[in-house]
Formats: C-alpha cells, sequence, structure tokens
C-alpha cells in the first residue's frame, strides 16, 4: 500500500504538489518551520527569508524547496497538511473494521485538521481568499483527486472498485462543506455529531442498503 505521500505525488501530474514534493525532500523541519512562521504572521505576509530563517537554513535551500517561489506556498502548506493528516490516522484507518467505523474515523480527523489544526484555521479565518479559489471549480479536480488516491486503499477493502471514487468524491465535498462554513445544527467539534452525520447521511448514500426484488 503506499503511503500518504507517495499517493499525492501520484495522484497530482502537474506541478501542483512540486512545494510538498521539494519540502519532503528537506525532511520536516523546514515545513515545521513554514507552520510555525504561517501562525505567527500568516501566510500572505510570511516570506521565504523569514522561513529560511526560523529553519537555520540558507535562502537558497528554501528557494529549492519552493521552486515557484512565494506563490507555491499556498499549495505547498494544503498538500502538506493533506498528507500529515492521512499519515498520522493512517493506522487508524487500516485498523478500521467496518465501513461505519472507517468513515467516522476518516471524517472526525479530517473536520478536525479543519477545527483545530492552527496552521488551516489561521488561513481560513484571516486569509481565506489565499485558499478557497484552490477548491472551487475546476480547481476542485485536483482535491478532488487527492482524496481519492489517498482514500482508495482503505474504501477498497469495503466497497466494490466501481463504488470507490463516487464514494471519495462524496465524503471529500462533505468534510469541505461542512469544514468551511458548517450550518447552525452541526458541530464539527462535537464526535457525536459527526458520528450522526456519517450514520444518516454519508454511509446510505456511499453503502446503499440493497433491496430485495418484489
Amino acid at each position: 500500500m503506499p503511503g500518504a505521500a507517495e499517493a499525492l505525488t501520484e495522484a497530482l501530474g502537474d506541478g501542483w504538489a512540486d512545494g510538498y514534493r521539494g519540502a519532503a525532500e528537506l525532511e520536516r523541519p523546514l515545513m515545521d518551520a513554514v507552520r510555525r512562521c504561517v501562525v505567527r504572521w500568516g501566510l500572505r505576509k510570511t516570506t521565504l527569508e523569514d522561513i529560511a530563517r526560523e529553519a537555520g537554513v540558507g535562502r537558497a535551500t528554501v528557494y529549492r524547496a519552493f521552486p515557484g517561489g512565494k506563490e507555491r506556498l499556498a499549495d505547498a502548506v494544503l498538500c502538506h497538511e493533506v498528507v500529515r493528516l492521512f499519515e498520522q490516522c493512517d493506522l487508524a484507518l487500516a485498523a478500521a473494521d467496518t465501513l461505519d467505523e472507517l468513515v467516522v474515523t476518516g471524517v472526525s480527523a479530517a473536520l478536525g485538521v479543519m477545527t483545530e489544526d492552527e496552521v488551516v484555521r489561521s488561513i481560513l479565518t484571516h486569509e481565506p481568499e489565499l485558499v478557497l479559489p484552490r477548491f472551487a471549480f475546476h480547481q476542485l479536480d485536483r482535491f478532488l483527486d487527492v482524496a481519492a488516491a489517498l482514500c482508495r486503499p482503505h474504501l477498497s477493502r469495503f466497497l466494490p472498485e466501481a463504488a470507490v471514487r463516487p464514494a471519495s468524491d462524496l465524503l471529500a465535498r462533505l468534510v469541505l462543506s461542512f469544514g468551511f462554513r458548517p450550518p447552525d445544527w452541526f458541530d464539527a467539534r462535537d464526535p457525536d455529531a459527526i458520528h450522526r452525520l456519517v450514520r444518516t447521511y454519508a454511509l446510505p448514500a456511499i453503502n446503499p442498503p440493497e433491496v430485495s426484488p418484489s
């Protein structure tokens, strides 16, 4: 089973994940420095020089990690956070014995990142215009490709192949919608609310019960 980083880079054949690829080669301390800078100053005000200083490396090292310069920084942060999420919960997903347990675990972890992770919340609260366009119209397709690549090994244990991509698309859209703009009746920080959402609406949609012929 490919790891989260390998699945991500395989899913994104264009340049969208270049920032993460470069950062991965320099190991995690560089992205940890990015996270600290974004929380401290925001994504827009963070410069590559700030990152180099925070990480204790030369500017050339940072420019090699983010070959697109500042314009690629947002992409690198998003890619890193997605991979970090799946790496953190991969064992729990692999240990799920049922589709119900799998989806609850995955949706809970994803919504947890969107509501609790200090980097993600900082960007969504103060600089949403820098990331929201990446989840709109044709750019959403690339995020859905990433979600499908990362979800496939887990969903395929419980669903037929033809149902895996529709299921991953639906779950990714659900997480984005309820993470970016939760309705008044849903608390993304409440595990019981997440369980009800998944079991009442998501599971019947991705794994509808068989109807016996009359």
